[in-house]
């Protein structure tokens, strides 16, 4: 802090406006920054962040690795019939219930309107597996205490990797699971407001 302050005294006044300017500038992008890689409705980190983890895990993979691929349903009805701050509630329950496994080497990005990935470098598959357990517990939870009309219903999919796997194919695998799910759910008869 000492230099700095040395610096400042050696400045002109238009010198230290100019070198105040940036570091508000610097301060804002960082801010900006912080912004961008959080989603704003949700709370997660957005697409981005989950492209530049790819990356990073492709160039150098875990061991094993665990993802968990999930799709809110309904989401156009309720913003087509509702209104779309009720398809932003949905989203948000359904975010409520991604931040409850969150941490613990869990991590989840909101990677578009309706989709969520959970990535988990390094995890077992019991492990993973109990994180999807106690995901449905907390949306189960979530739904019943909730109250009101707005019930979220979220079909998911995941798939494992370890030792010698490509990443591309076990994210492919997570998301056909998912469609899977979805499949099911529909042939069920799954109607908005049952909870799963």
């Amino acid at each position: 802090m000492a230099a700095v302050d040395e610096l400042l005294s050696e400045l002109s006044d238009e010198g230290k406006s100019a070198l105040l300017l940036m570091r508000e500038m610097s301060d804002y992008y960082r801010r900006l920054l912080k912004k961008l890689e959080l989603d704003s409705l949700t709370g997660l980190p957005g697409s981005n962040k989950y492209h530049e983890l790819i990356a990073e895990l492709t160039a150098h993979p875990p061991g094993s690795i665990g993802f968990i691929v999930f799709d809110v349903n309904d989401l156009k009805h309720h913003n087509d019939t509702i209104g779309h701050h009720a398809g932003d509630l949905l989203l948000q329950r359904a975010a409520e219930s991604f931040h409850a496994v969150t941490g613990d080497g869990v991590r989840i990005f909101r990677t578009g309107g309706d989709e969520f990935v959970a990535v988990m470098p390094g995890c077992t598959e019991d492990g993973m597996n109990a994180v999807v357990a106690k995901w449905q517990e907390a949306l189960a939870g979530l739904n019943a205490s909730g109250g009101g009309s707005i019930r979220c219903t979220i079909a998911h999919g995941t798939a494992f990797g370890v030792g010698e796997y490509a990443l591309a194919e076990v994210m492919k695998f997570a998301d056909k699971r998912m469609y899977d799910d979805k499949r099911r759910m529909k042939e069920s008869g799954l109607k908005i407001g049952d909870v799963r």
